[in-house]
């Protein structure tokens, strides 16, 4: 039996338990998570369905309504009657859904909610489409543990409990955040068979990478097209902060320990001196261009017309790039590493795509319970990520597919990220496997298995509104020191750390530091409901 297979019975297991539980609770008499019943403390007898019983009852036919965001392809209304076939069969409800493109949800997603639009269902998402400012202005249904267990069990036995806690606000839930690891974490395409050249087997660690390159320098070949600055603070457990100065570079935390709430300005930290004095060694030996700082390539020139050993970047990125050298050079045997393989990964926040219930919906019970069918039953994930079976697209296996045509509906086109679920998510069929092919699946399966705890910084994002003069102070004397220190291209390392620091702080790093000090402790406060 497959894997696939395995997943989606014991979720029907779980669901039918709980289908069974819900027909005898029906004459209790409580809400379903505990409230009054007012419908806007987290009650399900707000709505119509269940009565403030507890029971799912579905015997009165309803029509819900969706708003999802993006661009209706061609052939969705097809795909949706037949998902509405479902639906009625399932749980004697339609669903009909309307967009808000990609240029008018800014202004057009908070309307819906002022003027009291009637709808139940809607995508959402931390900071880029509306959560928090949705839950600021009281638009979606608080989410209790019972209520979700009770109209959603195979969501409750699915959602990670740290995806649960991203989507918390004020320490109550107002969202379903999506299932997928989707990792922030940067791997090295790299030439095989220079590897075999050196003698080197693996790069797992900042050691070895370090070998890679200097054997490199040695044979004459540029090894990278900049310093591993990523690698190296990644290696020593660190992750950049959200929001801070350099795309997050400038302060970081200790994302593999969940207890360490420090932020580390890295001018205060002894690690980043460490860096920087190493990488000077791997510059002056020629582990890349001294013109680095005035190249205007893109990351993936040098792997591809043969001037460097490798490319850093994200693991699809580098797995697309390695195939396209590998097809032009297929003696180069361009293959993967992981320099960081040691740590446990971290994954992008739960919270980044997700569904929640407008707090005006007249069917909330229902509405949870189609979010259910869409999340955990695979017909209708199939059809809602790719299509109609035959038409679109044909399986292979049980938990691969087949593109047929794409063109009118799409794979993942019809904004169904709100409700990933990667427990039953079918995977691409490759055609022609080659040995990259394993070793992506191979390390994409390793890092599934091994991400790492949550931190609560994880989700943390800084507002630099209150110091903006003195962030762009920051921003702006960065180019001076920065760069030429992250790439080894100073003289004296020590004599130019002193100056970048004495720059930042006459730029107000300080009052930046402040003020994410301020920031990170009220968030802190309210995640845990302090």
């Amino acid at each position: 039996m497959g894997k696939r297979m395995k997943k989606v019975l014991a979720m029907l297991l779980g669901t039918a338990l709980a289908v069974g539980t819900l027909a005898g609770c029906g004459s209790s008499g409580n809400t379903p998570d505990g409230g009054n019943g007012s419908g806007t403390g987290g009650s399900a007898s707000a709505g119509t369905d269940g009565g403030g019983t507890g029971t799912a009852d579905t015997s009165e036919h309803v029509d819900l309504k969706m708003y999802l965001i993006g661009e209706r392809t061609a052939d969705f209304d097809e795909v949706y009657g037949k998902i509405n076939e479902i639906l009625e069969e399932k749980l004697n409800c339609s669903l009909s859904v309307d967009f808000l493109s990609w240029g008018e949800h800014d202004t057009r997603y908070s309307l819906l909610f002022s003027g009291q639009e009637d709808f139940d269902l809607i995508f959402t998402a931390s900071s880029w489409c509306h959560y928090e400012q949705t839950v600021a202005l009281g638009g979606f249904y608080p989410l209790s543990e019972e209520f979700i267990r009770t109209y959603a069990p195979g969501i409750w036995e699915v959602v990670p409990e740290m995806a649960w806690d991203q989507a918390k606000i004020d320490g109550q839930i107002y969202m379903v955040p999506n299932y997928a690891n989707e990792f922030g974490q940067d791997v090295i395409a790299v030439r095989g068979d220079l590897m075999e050249k050196y003698g080197i087997s693996q790069i797992t660690s900042w050691d070895e990478l370090k070998e890679f390159y200097v054997a490199c320098a040695a044979d004459g070949m540029y090894a990278s097209q900049g310093g591993p600055w990523y690698q190296y603070f990644q290696a020593d457990g660190m992750s950049v902060t959200g929001g801070a100065p350099k795309g997050g570079e400038l302060v970081l935390y200790h994302m593999q320990d969940p207890e360490d709430k420090k932020l580390y300005y890295i001018l205060d930290w002894d690690g980043f001196a460490d860096y920087c004095k190493q990488v000077k060694e791997l510059a002056d030996a020629g582990c890349w261009s001294a013109d680095v700082l005035n190249a205007n390539n893109e990351r993936q020139d040098g792997l591809l017309t043969g001037r460097t050993a490798g490319m850093i970047w994200n693991l699809g990125s580098c797995v697309t790039y390695a195939k396209q050298a590998n097809e032009e050079h297929p003696e180069w045997n361009v293959t993967l590493a992981d320099p960081v393989s040691a740590q446990p990964k971290k994954v992008q926040s739960y919270i980044n795509n997700g569904m929640a219930i407008n707090i005006g919906s007249q069917h909330k019970e229902r509405a949870m319970m189609v979010l259910n069918e869409f999340y955990t039953n695979p017909e209708v994930y199939d059809l809602a990520m790719l299509g109609i079976e035959g038409k679109h697209w044909e399986a292979v296996g049980d938990d691969q597919y087949k593109v047929i045509d794409e063109s009118n509906y799409g794979v993942s086109s019809n904004c169904n990220w709100g409700w990933n679920n990667m427990e039953i998510q079918r995977t691409e069929f490759i055609e022609n496997r080659t040995a990259l092919d394993d070793v992506h699946d191979t390390m994409k399966e390793t890092w599934d298995n091994n991400v790492k705890p949550a931190h609560i910084y994880d989700g943390f994002n800084f507002d630099s509104t209150k110091v903006s003069t003195q962030f762009a102070a920051v921003e702006a004397a960065l180019g001076n020191y920065y760069e030429p220190l992250v790439n080894g291209l100073v003289d004296d390392v020590d004599q130019t750390i002193a100056e970048f620091s004495a720059a930042l702080e006459s730029a107000g790093i300080r009052d930046v530091l402040e003020e994410m000090e301020n920031q990170a402790a009220a968030y802190v406060a309210e995640k845990q409901g302090n």
